[in-house]
């Protein structure tokens, strides 16, 4: 039996339309997002392609995996988004834990959907990228850019699946709150 008082029930309910604004205040109010991507991958380089094309951020995962992490943490984003192979999104989400980071999202390229590695209040970024369809991945690179606004350019695509989605794993990181 779990025992709450009022008093707790009520703090806790009252925190979280606070820690769900949390990510969209800091961005709106100068901290920007960054977008990670595996330019070896066509899903990275659609990545890539679509956050540029909306004003983003955009670093390649090259060389040093490391360096590179802590690069991008210098910047204290407000969201760091990728899209990348798992070894490259585990290793970039260890290094981004030591600074104060934890993963909230991470999509499945041939699922499109967020599994149980999303945190409460990030399923529906697993439902845009659904709705999307193909394009997921374009659908990431415009909440990644505008956090906290309507991800509505990236539509259900007719076309057939693309290149390397079983490689690919879309994943999102903010500082702890």
């Amino acid at each position: 039996m779990i025992r709450a008082s009022r008093r707790g029930v009520l703090s806790g309910a009252l925190a979280v339309p606070t820690v769900a604004g949390l990510a969209h205040w800091r961005w709106r109010h100068g901290e920007a997002s960054v977008l990670v991507h595996d330019p070896a991958l066509a899903a990275g380089r659609r990545f890539a392609e679509a956050g540029a094309a909306r004003g983003g951020q955009v670093v390649a995962i090259e060389g040093d995996r490391i360096r590179l992490a802590r690069t991008v943490l210098e910047r204290k984003p407000a969201l760091i988004a990728g899209v990348s192979r798992h070894a490259d999104a585990l290793m970039i989400e260890e290094v981004a834990r030591e600074a104060g980071y934890v993963p909230v999202a991470a999509l499945h390229g041939r699922g499109r959907t967020c599994s149980d590695e999303c945190q409460p209040g990030w399923n529906a970024l697993g439902r845009l990228a659904r709705a999307a369809e193909d394009n997921w991945i374009e659908a990431l690179a415009d909440y990644a850019v505008r956090p906290g606004e309507l991800a509505g350019t990236a539509v259900a695509s007719t076309l057939p699946p693309r290149g390397d989605l079983g490689l690919v794993l879309g994943w999102v990181l903010v500082p702890r709150v």
